[in-house]
């Protein structure tokens, strides 16, 4: 069974790409799911929708035959 959340090192490697290259995607691209912060402190933990970070990937391979 595929996991809902992804952690940022999860969310990483299935992008294969670096940390720094995730945070670009997030404030850069505005149709790069949104992170879900678990908690309200600083040090809250982050997650993404696995289902989002799918359709999100598959939307931009679409895109590539438009």
């Amino acid at each position: 069974m595929q996991k809902l959340r992804l952690t940022l090192k999860e969310t990483c490697h299935l992008l294969s790409v670096q940390r720094d290259k995730l945070h670009k995607m997030v404030s850069d691209d505005p149709t790069f799911p949104r992170p879900i912060k678990e908690g309200t402190t600083r040090q809250a933990a982050v997650y993404f929708d696995h289902r989002e970070l799918v359709e999100w990937w598959e939307e931009k391979k679409q895109a590539r035959y438009s």
